[in-house]
């Protein structure tokens, strides 16, 4: 790089001597050529924390809310995860930043060859013009893609996405009535046994607090249609009662699911729910995304306008040399 900038250098001291009246002229080139050699390494090094971030946010983990609720097969209408939007725009900020870092390479190997010609020969001259006009159309059509994903991103990050718990709970108990046919967790219906080793795993039972033999399971598929339930030698799923496991629910006491006296069962299942945690992304990781999409913004307008300053350069150095 210091090789680079001296050959820059010595290009203008020699420029300076043999170019008389014209040389400061082709000192404020490489010198403007110079900047945007610093310019286009730093938004290299911009770009990698935008690759970074961004594939750190594809792959991130689901919200411990969406782990539960993918547990029992629930279709929900809004997604559970704060930041779930940003995730799934994390490919197009993976892209964009594979796109900054390659089109910045190539600008900075295209500038340390400006750095070596001399401007003295019109087509030189010429050919430096449209190389300038390519890098500015280009920089400033990224720029373009940038704002428009920077804005999407904070309006996302500036949304409060709270969850609404009221329709989950709706959700949840439609999903129960409609699935739940066994008190078996090994039954071959897999939403019915998921169901099971949901109230085992979060120690819980129903949606809402059980009261008595009456309760959410009344107009399920296991009490309605065919089951313990429906023959009536059971009134709420073995996998409710306190204390059982997945090896032992099965010998579960009638106390529970059979006569469901108080004190046998567990608590609601909603309340487990809301204690579950809604973001899959650390704010420190929104700080870089963020960060990174701004400052490449800031670099590219500077660039930009070094480039258009560099381009009406040579052309008042044309004038002056007719």
């Amino acid at each position: 790089m210091r090789q680079i900038f001296k050959n820059c250098q010595s290009s203008t001291n020699i420029t300076s001597s043999i170019m008389g009246p014209d040389n400061h002229i082709k000192a404020r080139n490489v010198k403007g050529d110079y900047a945007v050699l610093v310019i286009q390494a730093v938004l290299m090094m911009t770009a990698i924390a935008l690759i970074s971030s961004s594939v750190h946010c594809k792959n991130v983990k689901p919200c411990e809310l969406q782990t539960a609720l993918d547990f029992i097969y629930l279709k929900y209408s809004t997604h559970p995860c704060k930041y779930n939007a940003i995730k799934e725009m994390s490919s197009g900020f993976l892209g964009l930043g594979i796109i900054l870092l390659c089109w910045n390479a190539i600008l900075f190997l295209l500038t340390m060859c400006i750095c070596w010609w001399k401007f003295g020969e019109k087509k030189q001259i010429i050919a430096v013009l449209i190389l300038y006009i390519i890098i500015i159309i280009g920089t400033f059509a990224i720029f373009i893609v940038n704002l428009e994903k920077y804005i999407r991103f904070m309006k996302e990050r500036e949304a409060q996405r709270d969850v609404d718990y009221i329709q989950l709970e709706n959700e949840m108990m439609s999903a129960l009535e409609q699935n739940f046919r066994s008190d078996n967790t090994s039954s071959n219906d897999l939403k019915s046994s998921a169901w099971n080793r949901f109230f085992i795993e979060h120690n819980c039972c129903a949606v809402h607090d059980v009261m008595g033999t009456t309760n959410d399971f009344d107009n399920t598929p296991w009490c309605t249609t065919s089951g313990s339930c429906q023959d009536t030698s059971s009134q709420i799923p073995r996998t409710c009662c306190k204390d059982v496991t997945l090896n032992n629910y099965t010998s579960a006491p009638s106390t529970c699911h059979a006569s469901v006296n108080s004190g046998t069962y567990k608590p609601n299942c909603m309340d487990q729910v809301r204690k579950r945690s809604v973001k899959n992304i650390d704010e420190y990781q929104l700080g870089i995304l963020s960060l990174s999409l701004l400052f490449s913004m800031i670099l590219q307008i500077l660039e930009v306008t070094i480039m258009t300053v560099l381009l009406f350069l040579p052309c008042c150095g044309c004038k002056n040399e007719k």
